[in-house]
């Protein structure tokens, strides 16, 4: 057994569910000093009875800490990133990682109820022809897939709920660092991608990078880390141009501005120039720089009058405009874990037939123990803890000196 990487493992898991040292060792019997040299590789040998407690401790199967976890090792990532920052993107990609892997374990129970394949890109969404710009990629792709869902030029209510419609693929939100928005993980062997974006106070921020992370989804351009920046790729263009036209498309602002009284957009002319431009943001649920660009590429003002009308904020945008209230509670929900909701199925149905604990569903939920416990109570869910058992040692050690003897 490598000690090193069997306390590497110890050590990740640990963190993941939120136990110090000490509380873990609590819970497994052992002293904060032992589990301090297991999980730095420094304890001369470990016992495989050792092992057991503190997997049992930590609520997981044993052989993620004797093996390792095959989903971390195997996941395919592609992040959103506002700066490149080692320690951000380590942590955001813990964060999105343990829904997959609680996923993977919930594999021997078979599938969700009603659970849809994946599909990454159906069949009725064509690629764009790669002869045509960024921009005008991004809008065919957009259009394509209004059309498909029968979409209009309403506007979008959900659009992770969109992207599990259109492809299967499950989205979440969770608490990820600043300099990251958004995650997307592939797990080529059980074909399960994951898109994950931040929990935030920018609810319009949150949905454009949903819809930017579609346009990779669908276009399976293998992006890896795209920065948002300056100088950006191609592929990033063109993901940018896909989720405006899908967001806020052109038909749509143009039939918006032909409901309005007196839809005039010059700020040089009009006093209210700002508050059509806030108002069709809001319709939407876009930025104001994002319809600004929309809007300049359709001609309807200048580079200069958008210059002169960026800058607000959502939050003050709705302040002056009368949606405040309700842009508050907008704001909540984007700052609220919402985790995929196929998994969260399994992973209450596995709760209640004993095979996971609390703590993992309480994790994914992004909730306190005591939260979980009393909304499940709260939907007449209570669960009866099983009986202690061990794992068979006798077992694991005759197969690891099987596996050894048939390696030489």
């Amino acid at each position: 057994m490598d000690l090193e990487r069997t306390g590497e493992r110890i050590r990740r898991e640990r963190e993941r569910a939120g136990f110090t040292e000490r509380q873990l060792a609590d819970r497994a019997g052992l002293s904060q000093s032992t589990l301090h040299r297991i999980e730095h590789g420094t304890r001369a040998a470990v016992t495989l009875a050792e092992i057991d407690r503190i997997a049992e401790a930590l609520e997981i199967p044993l052989r993620l800490i004797t093996s390792g976890n095959p989903v971390r090792e195997r996941v395919q990532i592609a992040a959103r990133i506002n700066t490149l920052v080692e320690a951000d993107r380590e942590e955001a990609l813990r964060q999105s990682l343990q829904i997959l892997e609680l996923d993977a374990r919930l594999d021997r129970a078979g599938p969700a109820p009603d659970e849809q394949r994946q599909q990454r890109r159906p069949a009725g969404v064509p690629l764009p022809q790669a002869s045509r710009s960024p921009e005008l990629q991004g809008k065919d792709l957009a259009a394509a897939v209004r059309l498909t869902l029968d979409l209009g030029t309403a506007p979008i209510a959900d659009i992770d709920e969109l992207i599990e419609q259109l492809t299967g693929v499950d989205t979440a939100v969770v608490q990820l660092p600043k300099t990251v928005d958004g995650f997307t993980l592939t797990d080529p062997v059980r074909r399960t991608t994951l898109v994950a974006v931040r929990a935030c106070e920018v609810p319009e921020r949150q949905r454009f990078t949903f819809g930017h992370e579609l346009g990779h989804l669908l276009l399976e351009d293998g992006t890896a880390e795209h920065q948002i920046g300056d100088e950006r790729s191609p592929a990033e263009e063109r993901c940018n141009a896909f989720a405006r036209h899908l967001l806020a498309p052109e038909d749509g602002i143009l039939s918006w501005l032909g409901t309005r009284p007196n839809p005039v957009i010059d700020a040089e002319k009009h006093p209210c120039g700002e508050r059509v431009v806030a108002l069709m943001a809001r319709h939407f649920r876009v930025s104001l720089a994002v319809v600004l660009i929309q809007i300049e590429h359709m001609g309807l003002i200048s580079a200069s009058l958008k210059k002169s009308l960026k800058g607000p904020s959502g939050a003050e945008l709705a302040q002056r405009y009368g949606w405040g209230p309700a842009y508050e509670q907008e704001q909540s929900a984007a700052n609220t874990v919402r985790p995929p909701r196929r998994i969260l199925e399994r992973a209450i149905l596995a709760y209640r037939e004993n095979r996971i604990g609390i703590r993992a569903l309480a994790g994914l939920e992004g909730r306190s123990i005591h939260e979980t416990e009393a909304a499940l109570k709260e939907a007449g869910i209570t669960v009866t803890p099983p009986a202690t058992r061990r794992a068979d040692l006798g077992r694991l050690l005759a197969h690891g000196s099987a596996g050894r003897q048939s390696g030489q």
